[in-house]
């Protein structure tokens, strides 16, 4: 075949193929469905006005707590499926604190890291980042396993050294409770779950500006670390579409929104 001929049924295969992909949406990659779009995600998520008082005792009964937005994705992004256990969480904030609760699906309940800012990620852990500023290096972790010990650090950067250099620097004054549904640190048995409950004062985040203003966003991720004498792994999951297991990863984390008192 004559190379104009050649080029000619080129163009036309091409143009063909633009023109059934436009008409039923196709051909656009941005349109079609990648085969992870069946996971669920929350890439941005409301932190509501607590309307009422809320008491640390690891209950999460307060009526305020109804207001908030439920976070029931944690996922496993990075290997496209779901955790074996459930979790529950939810955010809410006021002029002094910012609350957290979550309440987590358990059949082994286990945490013998009793010594503030230890290492809590060998044990069942609910974690929490937050990366104030897209602008800015620095960013938060907190943490709490069912003992109730707490890990809570501030980095100025990914790159100014980890846990070794921080944990020993850092006090930003988390509050936390929890309730446990099952025996802690015994194997043998069947447990439940456990929930966490706590507060973070906005004085914690003075370094990288305090409390936020209503419409102000910040980048979040939620995490979860679920050992089981049952589980040939620990289960990690997350509530921000990571794309490699590496809880850090804040390029990934979801957008969080403060909405602030309804007038």
């Amino acid at each position: 075949m004559p190379p104009k001929r050649i080029i000619l049924v080129v163009v036309f295969l091409v143009g063909s193929a633009w023109f059934l992909g436009s008409r039923y949406g196709a051909s656009n990659p941005s349109e079609a469905a990648p085969e992870d779009n069946a996971i669920p995600v929350d890439r941005s998520v409301e932190c509501r006005w607590a309307m009422g008082p809320i008491k640390i005792d690891g209950q999460a009964d307060e009526p305020a707590w109804t207001n908030a937005q439920v976070l029931d994705k944690f996922v496993a992004y990075w290997a496209k499926r779901k955790p074996k256990t459930g979790t529950k969480a939810r955010l809410l904030w006021d002029d002094k604190y910012l609350y957290f609760t979550a309440e987590m699906e358990d059949t082994d309940i286990y945490a013998d890291i009793k010594e503030r800012n230890g290492m809590t990620w060998t044990n069942d852990v609910f974690e929490l980042f937050f990366k104030p500023h897209a602008d800015r290096l620095a960013y938060y972790e907190f943490q709490v396993n069912p003992a109730n010990t707490p890990l809570e650090l501030y980095f100025p950067s990914r790159g100014s050294g980890g846990y070794q250099r921080f944990a020993p620097l850092t006090r930003l004054g988390m509050e936390s409770a929890v309730k446990l549904d099952g025996t802690l640190n015994d194997y043998s048995d069947q447990d439940k779950g456990w929930t966490v409950e706590g507060r973070i004062p906005w004085t914690a985040f003075a370094a990288a500006g305090g409390k936020p203003k209503p419409g102000d966003k910040w980048r979040f991720s939620f995490c979860r670390y679920d050992y089981s004498a049952t589980f040939d792994h620990p289960e990690l999951s997350s509530t921000s579409p990571l794309s490699v297991s590496d809880f850090h990863r804040y390029e990934d984390f979801s957008e969080l929104i403060f909405v602030g008192p309804k007038e």
